[in-house]
């Protein structure tokens, strides 16, 4: 059985890839077991048995010197074998693995665990996911047929630069952290994945090694495509992102 992990950042498309993974009767994808603040169990993605990591650790006790010990337990009940499931992983989010990094890259490392990392090339989106999700109150999410309000963005110019440029240098970070693993490593692009859809999840099911199947997901789009209809001062924010790297990315 695959053991993998989908690698990303927050509002980077990793719920829906998570769903459509899910959609293959062979494939468990979890949901962020090491989410900050979990408590309880997951409510999205695939089989919510197991509790968020810091619900699973605060019960157990023992200091920072048994921390490990309990890691590697939790990740074998994360990777254990399911009848009828032929790879089985969870998301994790950049944060949450430089929070707990010491014990969990080698963890990680002696499963051989495979890692999907998935990159959202317009930081613009991925900031504007950010700030509709808050203006929402944490609504970040929504299935076919639930109603979505929605938002118009007043975004803070002054500090738009380096926000986009922070993800950035996170996307590279972790490039380049889990090159030097020496586990099997695939990435992908949220953008692309979309525009291919099926071929590219065919990719993905044969890097897990299982067969490529039709793959469907409930979720839907709860931001406008223009971000001129999202964006309060688009124009402000045009003018800003002039000469710099990110101009592009303002649609």
């Amino acid at each position: 059985m695959t053991k993998f992990v989908v690698l990303s950042t927050q509002r980077s498309g990793s719920t829906w890839v998570v769903d459509m993974l899910n959609s293959h009767p062979r494939v468990l994808a979890q949901s962020e077991l090491f989410m900050h603040g979990g408590v309880g169990h997951p409510k999205w993605a695939g089989e919510r048995e197991l509790l968020y990591w810091q619900t699973f650790i605060a019960d157990k006790g023992g200091g920072r010197l048994v921390r490990p010990y309990w890691l590697w337990h939790y990740l074998g009940r994360a990777f254990a074998a399911r009848p009828g499931i032929d790879a089985v992983g969870f998301k994790l989010m950049y944060s949450q693995l430089t929070r707990i990094s010491k014990p969990l890259m080698p963890g990680l490392w002696l499963k051989r665990a495979r890692i999907i990392h998935l990159m959202r090339r317009n930081a613009l989106d991925v900031v504007l996911s950010k700030e509709a999700g808050e203006a929402r109150q944490g609504v970040l999410h929504a299935r076919d047929g639930q109603e979505v309000e929605a938002v118009r963005l007043r975004l803070d110019t002054d500090t738009l630069v380096r926000r986009l440029t922070l993800h950035e240098r996170a996307i590279a970070g972790a490039r380049v952290r889990f090159k030097r693993v020496g586990v099997p490593y695939r990435e992908v692009v949220y953008e692309d994945l979309v525009e291919i859809e099926q071929a590219g999840f065919d990719e993905l099911f044969r890097f897990l090694g299982v067969e490529p199947q039709r793959v469907t997901s409930s979720l839907q789009k709860v931001n406008p495509t223009a971000h001129e209809e999202l964006i309060e001062n688009y124009g402000e924010v045009r003018d800003a992102l002039e000469g710099t790297p990110f101009a592009g990315q303002l649609r």
